[in-house]
């Protein structure tokens, strides 16, 4: 579900990936949790997503999708 998300938000004409935060579960971080700024997506992949350093998160591991401070996905 979260890649359908995403997706919409990448193509949509009136949506910015820049003006969103994606939270995911990332063991050994504060909290278990990590959230990155959607500007650092680089593309979507089958099961996972790519960041701009080339790091992959996988799909399953996001928990929310927020867009201009409004949560838009909650797993």
């Amino acid at each position: 579900m979260a890649k359908n998300i995403l997706n919409m938000i990448l193509w949509h004409p009136d949506m910015k990936i820049a003006d969103c935060e994606v939270t995911y579960l990332h063991r050994g971080a504060r909290g278990n949790l990590k959230t990155i700024q959607g500007s650092k997506i680089k593309k979507l992949e089958r099961g996972f997503i790519v960041l701009d350093d080339e790091n992959q998160i996988p799909l399953h591991r996001i928990i929310r999708i927020e867009c201009s401070q409004k949560i838009i996905w909650k797993k």
